[in-house]
């Protein structure tokens, strides 16, 4: 779940298709506006796009404020005092660059959704870049959000317990100051988050990394705590049959099904799961579920390499529909952390076809509950075709990710660990403050 990559082409951006542009027959997509009329459009996503900053539903307005600097949290379960206390929940303020539908996002939806408010609450989230929320995503955190600098953030510290971040440059950020207790969480293994850990040394006290690579490429030598990524299952439900749902797009009961789900977007690597299916049989088809830059330039691709024989859509909820008209998910990005995809993927009986990269290598076994690939759009075939052609053994190696998904892949296991981390944290930091004070006594 690293940042999306910044060297895609403005060319090849859905505004940027020709103005003749038309799909091929059979191919059903959900396309931007701008492009040929008479395209049929499915809908229900958000977008990963910049929204302008709202206060929006659930808004730190003037009275949280108020109450706030009087000792009161904005939410129901708060209970009115200045700093924590024995027995009672820590607060934590959430940080990040934005708020919108993406991976680092999608964890503090599940990650807020399932913490014990006994234990520990997110009672405020701040963005960092004033174009960069979504209120439409933003709303559903069910929790007080804002754009903010450090004074937001410093002031609403003094409120809370702890800082819980990703995605910023705390050192330039904070600029010498910082909150007592502040947690990074290295969300990716790729430079932009090597880039950001290095840039937030001094003003971070403790680091999560969502895998053991992550750990040992991102956050080497500091502070580290591993804790995996959960996924809220209720997000997969389904509310069609397979074959209804493979109908929608016009793909046949006999018809295998590659499939993706995610950003479009270069380190993704989307590509290879279309020039893959051109080296199959017309029965191999593509499903591609997401948003993002470089969806324009897949169409062209899909429209040149496969016509006919693919589908682009958005979805929001009910992911269960379009993971279960899948035949197999394909993750092939450069840089990875955790992906939330290839849990959701594992736990709806898909088998993956993945690149060795974040917390890939320490979940999948190379065809025991997996097949393991270099990133070439031949091994990415070949994979699909050993899966396409032996249906009982594909079947095996799902289940056996399935077991693995459904043992460690929910959300409720990863806010145990997110709490019993930040509680640990809390306490040294406590005896720690109270040792010197007792000794300049």
């Amino acid at each position: 779940m690293d940042k999306p990559s910044q060297t895609s082409e403005a060319a090849l951006s859905p505004s940027a298709v020709p103005s003749g542009y038309r799909p091929p027959v059979g191919a059903m997509m959900a396309v931007p506006s701008g492009y040929a009329p008479g395209v049929s459009t499915l809908s229900g996503y958000a977008g990963s796009a910049q929204f302008a900053a709202s206060p929006g539903l659930y808004a730190w307005g003037p009275e949280q404020k108020r109450l706030a600097r009087r000792g009161w949290g904005p939410g129901p379960s708060a209970s009115p005092r200045m700093s924590h206390d024995t027995g009672s929940a820590l607060r934590v303020v959430h940080v990040g660059p934005c708020l919108t539908r993406g991976g680092a996002e999608q964890w503090l939806v599940e990650l807020t959704r399932f913490l014990d408010p006994e234990r520990v609450q997110i009672v405020r989230t701040i963005a960092t870049e004033a174009n960069g929320i979504d209120p439409t995503f933003a709303a559903s955190l069910h929790i007080p959000y804002e754009y903010g600098d450090a004074h937001t953030i410093l002031e609403a510290a003094e409120n809370a317990d702890i800082v819980l971040c990703w995605g910023v440059a705390l050192n330039e950020l904070f600029n010498g100051r910082k909150p007592d207790l502040c947690v990074f969480v290295a969300h990716g293994d790729g430079p932009y988050t090597q880039d950001l850990v290095q840039k937030s040394k001094t003003h971070a006290d403790h680091w999560v990394a969502v895998s053991r690579r992550v750990r040992d490429i991102t956050c080497d030598g500091l502070p580290t705590t591993v804790i995996y990524n959960g996924v809220d299952s209720a997000r997969l439900a389904k509310t069609r049959p397979r074959e209804e749902v493979r109908r929608q797009f016009g793909f046949g009961p006999d018809d295998f099904v590659l499939g993706y789900l995610g950003r479009f977007s270069g380190e993704k690597r989307v590509h290879l799961l279309i020039e893959a299916a051109a080296r199959l049989p017309s029965d191999v088809k593509v499903l591609l579920v997401g948003w993002g830059p470089l969806m324009g330039s897949l169409m062209e691709l899909a429209n040149r390499l496969i016509p006919g024989r693919f589908a682009f859509v958005t979805a929001g909820g009910y992911l269960g529909d379009y993971y279960g008209a899948m035949d197999a998910f394909g993750l092939l990005g450069s840089e990875e952390g955790f992906s939330l995809a290839m849990l959701e993927a594992m736990m709806c009986g898909v088998p993956l076809i993945v690149t060795p990269v974040g917390a890939v290598p320490e979940l999948i076994e190379d065809r025991i509950n997996g097949l393991i690939v270099t990133p070439e759009a031949a091994a990415v075939s070949e994979a699909a075709n050993r899966l396409r052609l032996y249906p009982a053994w594909a079947r095996g190696v799902a289940e056996e990710a399935k077991r693995f998904a459904d043992r460690e892949g929910h959300a409720v296991r990863m806010a145990r660990d997110y709490e019993d981390l930040l509680e640990r944290l809390w306490e040294e930091k406590q005896a720690t403050v109270e040792s010197r004070q007792n000794g300049s006594r």
